[in-house]
């Protein structure tokens, strides 16, 4: 049925469903421009603004939060980036701190269609359009990612040659400064010699980041630490991340002083850096049992596979280093 048909039944506005629609709360899809809604999907809101109404009001924020994934969610995949905007800045309206709006609602929600298009549930289209409207968000929330005050440090991130995944950079990139870090972000696809370069033009490096989320990228990233450890020596440390990385054996098999388990492992690894802390290697003593459980890597997609740039975000935590 139409959207106006669907705003019939529900007896409300044909604005107000649609807006239900923007927001994620009605399932809709467009055919040729028109937005339809099914059957199933009036009888699930329904049943949801039932369940709402009968849920006694707590202050837990969790189940908020939920809400706000499933919207961006739904937003992403019907290519609404009006309606995705709204999700995220209704959700720092709200009181979510920045930060946490990245990984704890965009980041799950880029992970859901990540994992939707590899039950082959959604075409590769659709998880790569969804990937260019988070790029834009990113774009539109990461002049808020500022703090004041004195630096904490200068890092570098980049992900090597083979790797397809710059959001996940970008995102962990605004982390960063955030925590009050000056970043140099070179993106995905990364030749080892311009991580070099780029190393060598920044004068108190306190760390070089790697993101490795395949493993087509994983010798990439071998190349990186080599070619790093030639030039630069052992003063800087390089730390590994992604969901190609099973955990701190495997980033120092490759050569990698550490191994940092999403954005907030590598924040918090680096901390202990700055501090000059004598406890970093109990810091990958935590990671490691992290990472007991072997991370899933995912299969390349066919745009992958013709050189074209994928653009998933592959990690849960959408944002590993």
């Amino acid at each position: 049925m139409t959207l106006e048909e669907a705003a019939e039944r529900l007896g409300v506005h044909y604005m107000t469903a649609y807006r239900y629609v923007r927001q994620g709360k009605l399932a809709a899809t467009r055919v040729k421009g028109v937005w339809q809604v099914s059957p199933q999907a009036i009888d699930e809101f329904r049943q949801r603004l039932n369940e709402r109404k009968e849920r006694p009001r707590t202050g837990d924020d969790s189940r908020r939060t939920g809400d706000y994934v499933n919207e961006l969610h739904a937003c992403l995949v019907n290519a609404d980036a009006g309606g995705a905007w709204g999700v995220l800045q209704r959700a720092i309206d709200a009181g979510g701190e920045i930060g946490n709006v990245y990984l704890e609602i965009l980041a799950p929600a880029m992970a859901r269609i990540g994992e939707e298009w590899s039950r082959g549930e959604i075409d590769i289209a659709i998880e790569h359009q969804a990937t260019a409207i988070a790029t834009r968000l990113v774009g539109q929330m990461s002049p808020r990612f500022v703090r004041r005050g004195r630096r904490r440090g200068e890092v570098l991130i980049g992900g090597p040659s083979g790797e397809r995944h710059a959001l996940a950079l970008a995102m962990l990139g605004d982390l960063l400064r955030l925590e009050g870090y000056d970043v140099f972000d070179l993106g995905a696809d990364t030749p080892a010699n311009s991580f070099v370069h780029a190393a060598s033009k920044i004068n108190n490096l306190t760390a070089v980041g790697v993101s490795v989320t395949t493993t087509e990228s994983v010798e990439g990233a071998i190349d990186v630490v080599r070619t790093l450890r030639r030039a630069i020596g052992d003063e800087v440390p390089v730390v590994l991340g992604g969901s190609a990385i099973s955990g701190p054996d495997h980033a120092r098999e490759i050569g990698a002083d550490f191994y940092a388990n999403g954005a907030r492992g590598f924040i918090e690894l680096l901390d202990s850096i700055t501090r000059g802390s004598t406890s970093v290697d109990d810091e990958m003593a935590r990671e490691s049992n992290k990472a007991n459980t072997p991370k899933t890597t995912r299969k390349k997609t066919p745009s992958e596979s013709s050189g074209s740039s994928s653009r998933r975000q592959s990690d849960a935590d959408a944002s590993n280093n």
